[in-house]
């Protein structure tokens, strides 16, 4: 079974992960399937300027069934491995694989070959079997589309389960490829597997509000989830927050009809915000609001009342234009502008 990280603060946690990715880094391997007649894979790396043989071909036992030798290069163990015997990663950082994007790789595949090794890790549970814990969207396009028989990876022996997730979450980030989604639902599966969010945010490198946004999507209706999983791009974090807030503030309907309408029509977040507010429209609250902060000046007044803020002061006309620009900047972090929206839509949203 591969080690635990329990115990280990979140530091030496990372500093391992970027340990591990530094080794895993060998730059461009080819693996594409021999162009000419009679050409092996190993005189193809030859061929490159290779100076080491990378992988071992498959070596045949008296009764012929083939087995497949590693290789080890800068310390790292090499293995060309069937695809069918890969398994998916139950803490994968990726949700959604389109069948687009499935279709893309596999062509990349067909006509450039593997160009770096994929990376996984023995299944504990099967022998002669693996986990991915980067690359999987290639294991998909070779088996959904036959391209490779055999990918070349690379064998991690010392990382959890728990671990491997992450080293391919920290890969996917570095090439840019995950969604908000993506993020949102693989902290979810950390979390049910019974790690903080506090902790997953200090590996994450995200706020503990950035993580209470993420948290939305996994509080969103089931018909809002599956608009989400069809245009994932188009949904951020502070985007499934807002619809989140939406729905338990006025119902279902009302979130789906906007996530819908925001997913189909090409809408800024800035529009979305200022839509839920215009569907949530002013607090019913009867409760009074009592001053809480009220403070008198010489040249004027400033009162806090709940959530409501207002100043009432004079400026020397040599201060004017400095205080105006910075007081501009201060209310563009809060303030929304009014929307601009075709009141007949509106109705028919609500």
């Amino acid at each position: 079974m591969a080690k635990t990280n329990k115990g280990m603060s979140d530091e030496e946690f990372n500093a391992q992960l970027r340990a591990e990715r530094m080794r895993s880094s060998p730059g461009m391997v080819m693996t594409k399937p021999p162009s000419g007649p009679g050409k092996s894979l190993e005189e193809m790396l030859n061929d490159q300027g290779q100076d080491e043989v990378l992988v071992a071909a498959p070596v045949l036992t008296e009764e012929k069934q083939p087995s497949l030798q590693a290789s080890y290069v800068q310390g790292k163990k090499l293995l060309m491995i069937d695809v069918a015997l890969i398994d998916a990663n139950p803490l994968a950082p990726r949700e959604v694989y389109t069948a687009e994007m499935i279709l893309s790789r596999s062509e990349a595949l067909r006509t450039q070959g593997q160009h770096d090794p994929i990376h996984v890790i023995p299944n504990p549970d099967q022998s002669g079997r693996y986990i991915i814990c980067d690359g999987w969207t290639r294991v998909q396009a070779c088996r959904m589309h036959k391209v490779l028989q055999q990918l070349l990876a690379e064998i991690h022996e010392n990382l959890s389960l728990e671990e491997s997730a992450w080293f391919g979450y920290q890969q996917n980030e570095e090439r840019q490829q995950h969604c908000d989604f993506d993020r949102a639902m693989f902290y979810e599966k950390l979390i049910s597997a019974g790690e903080t969010a506090t902790s997953i945010a200090n590996k994450a490198q995200v706020s503990p509000s950035q993580m209470s946004f993420y948290r939305s999507f996994a509080k969103l209706p089931a018909d809002v989830l599956e608009i989400v999983k069809e245009y994932p791009g188009k949904f951020s974090a502070t985007v499934a927050y807002q619809i989140q807030k939406l729905a338990a503030r006025c119902g279902v309907r009302k979130a789906v009809n906007l996530a819908l309408k925001f997913a189909n029509e090409d809408h800024t977040q800035g529009w979305l915000i200022n839509q839920v507010q215009l569907l949530i429209g002013p607090s019913s609250s009867k409760t009074v609001t009592r001053t809480t902060k009220q403070i008198r000046y010489s040249n004027g007044m400033y009162k806090q009342k709940g959530e409501l803020f207002e100043l009432n002061i004079s400026v020397l006309p040599e201060q004017k234009e400095e205080f105006a620009a910075a007081l501009e900047r201060l209310l563009s972090t809060v303030a929304i502008e009014p929307p601009q929206i075709d009141l007949g839509e509106n109705k028919k949203l609500k």
